[in-house]
This record gives structure tokens, C-alpha cells and sequence, in this order.
């Protein structure tokens, strides 16, 4: 019998996405409430992302990656999708600036064809527990030891509350019985500085026959009690509003 020596599966590739949004009290009714299709259910005014600033000092060491951020370091927050245990949020180094282009095309395409560019690496942290500490650190770009990794859990500040502005806000409209009608939908929709973007998989259903039944929505849980066909009025409760919480706006391709 040929015995074979099982292989570690490798972390995947984690890459930086857009900065979340923070979701800030809005105008959101609490309890029970009558609505009817194209009500506004919940309402959340959008924030600014955060910003961490380091109050324990950090030592860093991965091979070749050395790193120590002081007191006071200021770090910007970032979605990186498929981190183990989904952090909401996670704080990033400044990206290293670029080196100064040589003056001559031919000098830079020289120095490209002998020294490739290689990917910036950047360390980010994040707050497993929400204890208002740093507990696990991530090395973006390596082309090793890309896994989350524990690390002393160190101190830290948020900057936050800032609204974005310019009538920026999120909002969850309650559709009714929209193209099926066994089903009622829930659709999200996010203005920014006035502009509404148009978001995929904003629409969220619900089946009539399971009500009373709730769903979770970009962090807020709506209950729905019942629903009348007939004035097609639906009771409903909003267990948890949106906000605190946070949301990132997808990089669209036009």
C-alpha cells in the first residue's frame, strides 16, 4: 500500500479592496410598523472610513519584512475580502511611494527589463474580538507566509464618526411583492455626495408562506410579521438597524 504525505494547502492570495464606509444613526423608526411597498424601513447616514492610531507599539518580523510601528502611527482602514473570521474592517501601512522615474524612456525601460517591478508589501491589522486591540496581522503581497498571523495584542484608537457628506446615506426600501408573488423584497440602495450607485445583489426576498420570518441586511434584521395581498400592507420590526456598522461601496466596472 503506497502511503502519500499530505500537503498543506496554501493561503490564498489576499488583496486590499476599497476602504468600508462606517453606517452612522440615520432615521430609523424602532418597533413594530405598518409599511407598504416603496417605504423606507431603515435609514443610515454614511461616515467617513476610519483611521487607526497605534497607542501599544508594534514589532513586525516576517522574513525580509521587517516593520515597527511606533506610537501615534496612523494607519487607514481597508476590506479585505476572505479573511478567516470576515473582520469587517482591517488597518493598513501607507502603500510605499513610487521611486522617481529616470528621466530617459530608455534608461526606465532598461532599468525595467533588468529590475522588475515587484508588488508593494503591506502589513494590515485587525481587532478579532472588537477589545479595542490589535490581535492579528496580515502581510499583503507576499509570496509566502501570506496567512493571518497572531501578534501581542497591542492598544488602539479609532478616528471615527465623521460624516461623509454631500447627502450621503444608505437606505433599505421595503419593495412588497416584486416580480414574484410569493415573495417580498427588500431593496438596498446607497446615494453618495447625491449620486445613487447602483449596487449588485441589492435586492433581498423573503417567502410569504415562511412568515413570520426575518432576514439580515447589510447588518440590520428585519422581522416581518404578516402581510395583507389585499392592501398589500406587511407589518414589520426592525430588530437592528443598520447602524453601527459598515459598508463598502463595490469598485463597479463601467
Amino acid at each position: 500500500m503506497l502511503l502519500t504525505a499530505a500537503t498543506a494547502t496554501p493561503a490564498p492570495e489576499y488583496r486590499i479592496g476599497p476602504a468600508p464606509f462606517t453606517l452612522l444613526p440615520g432615521r430609523t423608526l424602532k418597533g413594530e410598523q405598518l409599511v407598504r411597498p416603496g417605504d423606507v424601513v431603515a435609514q443610515s447616514v454614511l461616515g467617513r472610513p476610519e483611521t487607526a492610531l497605534i497607542i501599544d507599539p508594534i514589532a513586525l518580523d516576517r522574513p525580509g519584512q521587517k516593520r515597527t510601528f511606533s506610537r501615534e502611527t496612523v494607519l487607514q482602514s481597508a476590506s479585505i475580502p476572505g479573511v478567516p473570521g470576515n473582520p469587517p474592517v482591517l488597518f493598513c501601512e501607507a502603500e510605499p511611494t513610487a521611486a522617481k522615474a529616470p528621466a530617459s524612456p530608455l534608461a526606465s525601460g532598461l532599468i525595467g527589463a533588468l529590475r522588475p517591478a515587484q508588488p508593494a508589501t503591506r502589513y494590515c491589522l485587525y481587532d478579532s474580538d472588537n477589545d479595542e486591540t490589535f490581535d492579528h496581522a496580515i502581510l499583503i503581497g507576499a509570496k509566502t507566509d501570506r496567512a493571518p498571523f497572531a501578534i501581542p495584542p497591542a492598544k488602539y484608537g479609532l478616528i471615527t464618526g465623521m460624516m461623509l457628506g454631500g447627502g450621503s446615506e444608505l437606505k433599505l426600501r421595503f419593495a412588497g411583492p416584486v416580480d414574484e408573488t410569493d415573495s417580498l423584497s427588500f431593496d438596498v440602495e446607497v446615494n453618495v455626495f447625491g449620486m445613487q450607485r447602483v449596487l449588485p445583489g441589492a435586492r433581498h426576498s423573503i417567502a410569504i408562506r415562511k412568515l413570520p420570518a426575518y432576514a439580515v441586511i447589510e447588518g440590520a434584521v428585519v422581522t416581518i410579521l404578516s402581510f395583507d395581498p389585499v392592501t398589500r400592507f406587511a407589518k414589520i420590526r426592525i430588530d437592528r438597524d443598520l447602524a453601527p456598522g459598515h459598508f463598502v461601496l463595490p469598485d463597479i466596472k463601467p
